[in-house]
């Protein structure tokens, strides 16, 4: 396939995830058809079928896609960052945004768990997912211990705490009106770091 036809392809599988997305945003998951989805793109139903079998492989898609984008973009972000204190600042930024960003779809989400037979796929996704972000802010904390800027503790659970201390925050942005995820967020991370840092990196610049 030519690179253009490449592009091409990549454009209309994009462009049926982004109407599909709208759809389940709007009648829920269980409520939309691939009618529906059909009309939204404004593409032929053979096109949708040829890239998507079902109703399911195209939430699926969704949300394999959206979760890996915000792993891409977090993880590339703190290359930019010299100190583990600033690394993990950038996580919890990345994280808080990520969380506003689901406004309206975290419920899609967890709708589809509910109710697809194919749970389990899903739920290796996620688990795949949230383990890859849960060693990279382990190795962070790591950094920060080996480098004297924290202070010893359990990495590998502080991780854990942290995404789950996010998926918290997106699931309660569904219910709680006007709730401020950026101020909540630093909140949380000030007070993380402060109990992370050792005597010494508490004094470093």
């Amino acid at each position: 396939m030519s690179s253009s036809g490449s592009q091409a392809k990549a454009e209309t599988h994009e462009r049926i995830l982004q109407a599909a997305l709208a759809c389940f945003k709007r009648k829920g998951y269980n409520h939309t058809t691939m009618d529906d989805i059909v009309a939204e793109s404004g593409l032929s139903k053979g096109t949708l079928y040829w890239h998507f079998e079902s109703k399911d492989d195209l939430l699926t898609a969704v949300f394999t896609s959206t979760f890996e984008a915000f792993g891409e973009d977090a993880i590339s972000d703190i290359i930019y960052h010299e100190t583990a204190t600033e690394k993990l600042r950038a996580m919890a930024q990345g994280a808080a945004d990520f969380s506003e960003s689901l406004l309206g779809y975290f419920s899609l989400f967890i709708e589809f768990w509910i109710s697809s037979e194919r749970r389990e796929e899903t739920s290796h996704i996620w688990y795949d997912l949230l383990e890859q972000y849960q060693r990279v802010l382990a190795a962070i904390i790591e950094e920060g211990i080996q480098n004297g800027e924290f202070r010893p503790v359990d990495a590998e659970s502080l991780a854990w705490a942290f995404l789950a201390a996010y998926d918290g925050l997106a699931a309660y942005a569904e219910f709680v009106p006007d709730i401020d995820l950026q101020r909540i967020s630093q909140t949380f991370v000030d007070t993380i770091l402060d109990g992370l840092q050792s005597d010494a990196g508490k004094t470093k610049p």
